[in-house]
């Protein structure tokens, strides 16, 4: 029998947070998309960026894959263009095009607790297709981020050579 279950199952997101290195990237919610896009290359190992409020609250995550395309879909339209197959689909396109700030592509707040475990953690990415998810405090404030690839290598380190749990 393995131990692999039972470490998803009760170690936490506290008990991992100091073996993991990406830090949060957090933008406030009227951010020009110029400037997201700069921040996000310059803090390239995070996956997900956090929207905050003015009082620095999480109230919405950008995936940079998200920030990439609304950049070009203003820049190059033709280059995103060749996946418009209906209206719906022409009608994101065009919103696209006109998004500015942060406020205007992001999605709901993907957060945990740092009470919460990994594997609900791994659960909330995987439901909602993310590459990371932010830790919070009891007022909705990030307190630290959670990479999916980096929550991995951690599984791989505990796995060892034989491939099964340290």
């Amino acid at each position: 029998m393995t131990d692999r279950p039972r470490l998803a199952r009760h170690t936490t997101v506290e008990a991992c947070e100091a073996l993991l290195d990406i830090g949060p990237l957090l933008v406030p919610e009227a951010a020009d998309l110029r400037d997201v896009v700069r921040d996000a290359a310059r803090h390239s190992a995070t996956r997900l960026i956090g929207v905050v409020d003015e009082v620095g609250r999480l109230v919405g995550v950008i995936p940079v894959t998200r920030v990439a395309e609304s950049i070009v879909a203003r820049v190059v339209p033709e280059a995103l263009f060749i996946d418009v197959e209906d209206a719906a689909t022409a009608s994101e396109f065009s919103h696209s095009v006109e998004d500015r700030t942060a406020r205007d592509i992001m999605l709901p707040p993907a957060a945990v607790a740092r009470s919460t475990t990994i594997g609900e953690a791994f659960r909330l990415m995987h439901k909602r297709g993310l590459g990371g998810v932010y830790i919070v405090d009891d007022q909705q404030k990030p307190t630290g981020y959670l990479d999916l690839l980096e929550l991995a290598l951690v599984y791989v380190r505990l796995m060892g050579e034989s491939g099964e749990p340290a």
